[in-house]
């Protein structure tokens, strides 16, 4: 597409840029600033004015792609100020919540249900989904040394960690004058911090791509191929435990399938919360004091939470495509 003047170039990438009103303020710039030093050569070199925004416009690139290399830089800049900002939220909640058992108030607003259970229950949502968004928007890139493709999953896991923290944040604030010093400082500090990390994490699911992306599994997957492979001993042991693992799905199909996470996600899912639920009872079991059914409630609510939060994760069933119908032909 050839534009005919700087100004239709400039509105042309405006209207395709998703980074702020002062952002896009400053980039239509610059732009128009390189653009027209280069409509300056073309016209040096005998061209008229609108044959050289042409040639300069043509030369300077296709707006859509320009735009997308800065939505990119943008959305990247804003998820990673998220994924601060929530993790910081995160950890205030959480030692907010273990204070809570010590120097609670009186009489905690609204009610002890509330201030006891709520925020427990939500802080450890709120730290797997801000933990999602970290390792996709900061860990993740950091490690494996290129641009990540996960940003809309990491929008989604912010959001999330917002929508928990929010009644975190009403609870601490309604707490804040009856609590003791450390314990009303805290609520006081994330009552203040969620609000902020709410504004970070909205900017960022505006600006992040739509796009599906990789699988947070997957950028599990790579970042420990990649750690593993840095260093020699590691190396091995990654090749080892590859080539047992092949061999275990080859000789029994079957029962790998229950984990293997990727492939067959829900069958994984029941093979980890029955884990877990046992996992969290071991002690108990140890004892001597099996508490089955404590256990049974722990695995069906590891089970609940594959289910909630599966889409960030990548917990997808497989979807059986049809065969292309040449192929079909050609074995008939």
């Amino acid at each position: 597409m050839s534009y005919r003047s700087v100004d239709a170039y400039v509105d042309d990438l405006a209207w395709r840029l998703r980074v702020g009103m002062r952002g896009r303020r400053r980039i239509t710039r610059e732009v128009a600033a390189h653009l027209a030093d280069l409509v300056a050569e073309e016209e040096a070199a005998g061209l008229t004015p609108q044959a050289a925004a042409r040639r300069a416009t043509a030369r300077f690139g296709a707006p859509e792609e320009l735009a997308a290399e800065f939505n990119r830089d943008s959305a990247l800049h804003s998820a990673r100020s998220a994924a601060w900002a929530l993790a910081v939220s995160v950890g205030a909640a959480f030692v907010a919540a273990g204070l809570a058992q010590r120097e609670a108030p009186a009489n905690p607003w609204p009610n002890d249900v509330f201030y006891y259970g709520l925020p427990v229950l939500l802080v450890q949502v709120a730290a797997f989904s801000a933990g999602t968004a970290f390792l996709l928007a900061v860990l993740a890139p950091w490690l494996l040394r290129r641009p990540p493709r996960s940003l809309g999953i990491a929008a989604r896991a912010q959001m999330a960690a917002v929508a928990a923290l929010a009644p975190v944040a009403v609870v601490s604030a309604g707490n804040v004058t009856d609590a003791g010093r450390a314990e009303g400082a805290l609520s006081a500090f994330v009552a203040l911090a969620v609000p902020v990390a709410a504004w970070f994490s909205v900017r960022a699911a505006l600006r992040a791509d739509r796009s599906p992306g990789t699988s947070t599994l997957d950028v599990i997957a790579d970042c420990c191929e990649d750690l593993a492979l840095r260093w020699s001993p590691t190396a091995r042991l990654h090749a080892s435990v590859t080539r047992t693992w092949t061999a275990a799905v080859g000789r029994a199909p079957h029962l790998m399938s229950w984990l293997e996470l990727r492939r067959h996600p829900w069958r994984a899912a029941a093979t980890v919360s029955v884990a877990a639920g046992v996992a969290l009872k071991l002690p108990d079991l140890l004892l001597g004091d099996v508490d089955l059914p404590a256990a049974a409630v722990e695995a069906v609510a590891a089970y609940i939470g594959f289910v909630l939060f599966g889409g960030l994760l990548g917990l997808r069933a497989r979807v059986r495509t049809a065969e292309p119908l040449d192929a079909l032909g050609a074995e008939g």
